[in-house]
């Protein structure tokens, strides 16, 4: 089990450190979340995620309240992304505590919907790149990277 929590904690710290992630619902019926760009609000140990998706007014009390979904953490400028999958629920009681997290404000409040998911499955990829002094390493660092996977690392929370 200790290997199970310092794998969790180290993808808590990157998504702490990353927040923004592509947000994409799997939803078996008519009316969908829209695919969007979502910022993590919480992080909790047991593995839940917790943000905010759009979803306009009355719309937002059709949707199924449970759906699987992923989300796609990723910031320019970081050697790392992480792609994650799971349970997602809406969550209505909580939305005002949260929406104080957040930097939305009050007047959004009925064009969103609090989400909290359960990370099922996370991937992890890492691409560390070594400086190269010359255009001919450059020319031969950028062949050998067609051939060579970069870090990636796969999570199973099940």
């Amino acid at each position: 089990m200790q290997f199970h929590d310092e794998n969790l904690s180290f993808l808590q710290e990157k998504i702490k450190q990353i927040k923004v992630a592509l947000f994409k619902s799997e939803i078996n019926s008519e009316l969908q979340l829209p695919n969007n760009i979502i910022q993590t609000l919480k992080v909790e140990d047991d593995g839940h995620l917790w943000f905010f998706t759009s979803c306009a007014g009355d719309y937002a009390k059709s949707i199924e309240r449970s759906f699987y979904a992923y989300l796609d953490f990723y910031k320019k400028g970081t050697d790392c992304r992480i792609q994650v999958s799971g349970k997602a629920t809406i969550v209505e009681d909580d939305a005002e505590d949260f929406l104080l997290m957040s930097n939305y404000s009050r007047s959004t409040a009925g064009r969103l919907v609090l989400v909290k998911m359960k990370i099922m499955q996370a991937e992890y990829f890492e691409n560390k790149t070594t400086p190269m002094i010359s255009w001919k390493e450059k020319l031969r660092g950028a062949f050998q990277n067609l051939f060579y996977t970069p870090s990636h690392r796969v999570y199973d929370f099940n």
